[in-house]
């Protein structure tokens, strides 16, 4: 396996675009088979969380395997330990553009991976940003492998990030609300003792505006496992019992909203948010609110 780190520019303000940093591990042989897995992080946490998942990942089924550090988090926050986050707290927006511009940046690079074969990983707020990255790009993955998500900004959450939202700035962060709009097939695990993100009020308010729309989630729930899923188990051992016939057999048939340079609408209370794919990362017209 080959580990480098990338720095690219992500959408910002006017003239003013942000270095995003991501690790990425690579197979030391890139074929016509190999694909590329988004890895995503939790709430200030950094680049490095899920490593032992990354290296099983790429090792084992052939993937260029990407962990972005997202803006306000991390190494960004404290440049010493890696761990904390700042306050006023993004929550999952620019974040989703820094995370998804991440991969872009991957694919620009090796020009030859498997688009069929785009996975993502993440967790807690890492799988409330590829929730939201689902409606944002629908057509891009073939699956993803959520832990432990949250899926809206719930009355304890919303005391976390030191700032207000507008009903816009909240609907656009509501996956429960806009359910409807995800397409890929999702895997998901949950502990029953998790008192982060409770699972009833996300991961199993997920899964049945789901199913009351004909969608079949994998879901497996822990019964006393805490965000982390210990002491039922681990997220490595989790991740490996789910993860890994999807990531051997699941392809996406659709092409990819960033190869097609799709554009995409989005409603939110009162405005819609409207993405340009054919924009580049730190363009800002990648997306505007209309």
């Amino acid at each position: 396996m080959r580990r480098y780190e990338i720095v690219y520019k992500s959408v910002n303000c006017p003239g003013c675009p942000k270095p995003i940093t991501a690790l990425v591990v690579e197979p030391d042989r890139i074929d016509k088979n190999t694909g590329a897995m988004l890895f995503t992080h939790g709430w200030g946490c950094n680049r490095f969380y899920d490593v032992d998942k990354i290296e099983y990942s790429c090792d084992r089924f052939n993937l260029v395997c990407v962990s972005v550090e997202y803006r306000d988090c991390g190494y960004e926050f404290n440049p010493a330990t890696g761990a904390g986050y700042c306050r006023p707290y993004d929550t999952s927006f620019y974040q989703v553009f820094d995370v998804l511009n991440g991969l872009r940046t991957v694919l620009a690079i090796h020009r030859d991976l498997n688009r069929k074969r785009l996975f993502h990983y993440a967790r807690s707020q890492g799988g409330h940003i590829a929730l939201i990255g689902s409606m944002f790009a629908p057509k891009t993955f073939a699956f993803m492998y959520l832990s432990s998500p949250i899926t809206h900004l719930d009355k304890n959450i919303l005391t976390w990030p030191g700032r207000e939202f507008t009903p816009t700035e909240l609907s656009v962060r509501n996956m429960l609300e806009h359910a409807d709009r995800i397409q890929c097939p999702l895997f998901i695990d949950h502990g029953t003792g998790d008192t982060d993100v409770p699972h009833d009020i996300h991961t199993e308010e997920l899964v049945r505006r789901l199913k009351a729309l004909g969608r079949k989630p994998a879901v497996k729930y822990y019964p006393g496992g805490r965000h982390d899923l210990t002491p039922a188990t681990t997220m490595y051992d989790a991740f490996k019992t789910m993860a890994a016939k999807p990531m051997k057999t699941m392809t996406n048939r659709m092409t990819d909203d960033f190869t097609a340079g799709s554009k995409v609408e989005i409603t939110c209370a009162d405005k819609t948010l409207c993405i340009d794919w054919s924009e580049p990362t730190d363009s800002p017209g990648l997306f505007e609110w209309k």
